[in-house]
């Protein structure tokens, strides 16, 4: 339908200021952090309640629009880039908290900002537990959507780990309430699970309820320097086979630390780095902190330090908090990858990266969550032209190796626009193409107008 037919009608439904047309707009949102693709929306609609958005899928239905749900935009793989002739629902107003402490769950709105759940609960003594790097910016519906994970993966997996009930609405504007806030339940097909990484492409998930943790009272940092990267790789797993489940376990190499220092200003050793964050009781904390360093070093790292003094963790943890920005600061262009792989496979990955990284001639930093086998390669460009002629076919290789390791295309960002052929590539290795045949079922059997987020994880 054009325009002229549409705009009227969304305006009548949900009020003219909540309708946005202006062309500067459009062109805000015609693009992600995934920028290899631009495509402007028809209209921006922004939602203040479940109920407005229950109207604006029933009005999109009824006339056959594609939705685009979107949150803060900063999805990599392009979940969250419109397409042509699109109504795109800014969940952001959606920003309600409330925290039950005598349950031990924080319910949250799709526009809450991560960081913003996470520091409402830690007013109670508890925290959030799952922590994606861009906790700031992230928010609540994105985050379930893409199944994200985090700092804390090693300790308490993705969204849906944590994830106890969601409120969704479906492409006809239904309204569903899959799961309960409670710690145990089972009533039949797990239903919150199918829509928790969907993508959008299923239905818009408006609210969750998330289970909590208590925040750690006592906590240490331990920073390991190592001249070679495959020794850091092994020194994660070392950590992981002696039976540590560390609060954070990162990883970033030599060449990330270099960039940092030079584009943010900062002053550490040029060398790769392991990052390890323990909680447990003062009277025990050195203790352990001491037998993470012991592995470590064990490992080959040349240096090892710890403390904690928050002032001093803040300041060991800065170059992991500078690592994607630093990339987008360095180039004109920059790529974050996103891949999954048996721990003890950690070593082989990192140095295949280095192999491509020179077989292409392409600048590869390599930084993740190492503690459950999750790591993102970054890709510094000096025009978006190398993307094609540089980068993917980089990037290509090294999900293929990750895939012949048993491992995943994807830890945490998902499959989107850009990893689709990488989705089938996975499939065809576990010979599960059935797989997808299945997904399209269902999304056919939800969505069968295929109004949902058209384009994403499978054409």
């Amino acid at each position: 339908m054009s325009s002229e037919s549409v705009i009227p009608g969304l305006k009548e439904l949900i009020g003219s200021d909540n309708v946005i047309t202006d062309p500067e707009e459009l062109y805000t949102y015609s693009f992600t952090a995934y920028a290899v693709v631009r495509e402007e929306p028809m209209a921006i609609v922004k939602v203040k309640s479940t109920e407005e958005v229950s109207k604006v899928l029933k009005f999109a239905y009824e006339h056959g629009i594609p939705v685009v749900p979107r949150g803060s935009g900063t999805s990599v793989i392009g979940s969250s880039t419109p397409s042509k002739g699109s109504i795109v629902i800014d969940l952001r107003p959606m920003r309600g908290i409330k925290v039950d402490v005598a349950n031990g769950v924080v319910e949250a709105e799709a526009g809450a900002y991560v960081d913003e759940v996470d520091k409402e609960c830690r007013k109670y003594g508890f925290m959030f537990p799952v922590d994606p790097a861009s906790a700031e910016s992230a928010t609540v519906g994105g985050a379930l959507a893409m199944d994200a994970g985090g700092m804390r993966g090693a300790r308490y997996g993705t969204m849906r780990h944590v994830t106890l009930g969601i409120e969704v609405v479906l492409p006809d504007g239904q309204v569903l309430a899959l799961g309960a806030p409670v710690y145990k339940q089972a009533t039949g097909y797990d239903l919150m699970h199918l829509f928790i990484g969907s993508e959008g492409t299923l239905g818009i998930i408006t609210r969750g309820w998330f289970k909590i943790v208590p925040a750690p009272k006592s906590v240490g940092r331990v920073v390991a320097y190592f001249d070679n990267v495959e020794d850091a790789a092994r020194g994660v797993y070392e950590l992981r086979r002696r039976g540590f489940t560390p609060l954070i376990l990162e990883f970033m190499d030599d060449i990330v630390v270099k960039l940092a220092n030079k584009i943010k200003g900062l002053n550490f050793p040029e060398k790769n780095m392991v990052i390890v964050d323990i909680d447990a009781p003062k009277d025990v904390l050195n203790n352990l902190l001491n037998e993470v360093a012991g592995v470590l070093k064990a490992s080959g790292a040349a240096d090892v330090k710890f403390t904690t003094d928050p002032d001093e963790m803040a300041k060991l943890y800065a170059v992991r908090k500078q690592a994607y920005p630093t990339f987008a600061a360095a180039f004109p262009f920059s790529f974050m990858g996103d891949l999954s792989v048996p721990l003890s496979a950690l070593p082989v990955i990192v140095k295949k990266i280095r192999e491509v990284s020179a077989k292409y001639d392409v600048t590869i930093g390599l930084i993740g969550h190492a503690g459950d086998g999750n790591l993102h390669p970054l890709v510094g460009l000096q025009s978006k032209d190398e993307w094609w002629t540089k980068a993917r076919p980089a990037l290509i290789e090294i999900e293929g190796t990750s895939i012949e390791l048993g491992g995943s295309i994807s830890g945490e960002h998902g499959v989107g626009i850009e990893r689709k052929d990488l989705l089938l590539k996975e499939l065809k290795a576990k010979n599960a193409e059935r797989v997808l045949e299945i997904m399209k079922g269902i999304k056919k059997l939800i969505d069968p107008k295929g109004i949902m987020n058209p384009g994403k994880i499978f054409d």
